[in-house]
């Protein structure tokens, strides 16, 4: 199963980070993958929400449903997504550090029938780097927002 991770230390209280990765609203702030949120909890994320969006790494963008299998408030979120041909594991860790917060983003991708072939081929050599650029660029632009002082 491919893996990339990307980690980052933003200047802020981790419960300010916290609150950012638990409000799929603002994903498309700050997720470098996601276009647009097509529906999101009511209440917010906890163990059991599910989400759709339209989101991923070019050309394989697509609508996915996304479902939170593990939520440990202001600590680690695990989300399960699926857009029909690739399964994605992301996990979400915030931990505490002398001046602010750690944000580590984690992604497992596990491709199904004809992508687990094209996978095969295209993951060593374009994709888990462009995953990982994605994924770095997501976590500098969490950093980026909430060391501006968005709330």
């Amino acid at each position: 199963m491919p893996t990339v991770s990307s980690s980052i230390e933003i200047g802020v209280p981790e419960a300010l980070v916290w609150d950012l990765v638990s409000d799929p609203r603002r994903y498309p702030e700050w997720v470098v993958q996601t276009d647009r949120m097509i529906e999101v909890p009511t209440n917010g994320l906890c163990q059991g929400a599910t989400y759709r969006e339209y989101a991923g790494i070019a050309p394989f963008k697509r609508e996915s449903q996304w479902r939170v299998t593990a939520f440990e408030p202001h600590r680690r979120q695990v989300h399960l997504g699926d857009d029909g041909s690739v399964e994605l594991e992301l996990t979400i860790e915030v931990d505490p550090v002398d001046g602010g917060s750690r944000l580590t983003q984690t992604f497992d991708v596990r491709p199904r029938g004809m992508m687990a072939v094209v996978m095969r081929v295209v993951w060593p050599l374009v994709m888990r780097r462009r995953l990982l650029r994605a994924n770095d660029r997501s976590v500098a632009n969490a950093r980026h927002l909430l060391e501006a002082g968005s709330p």
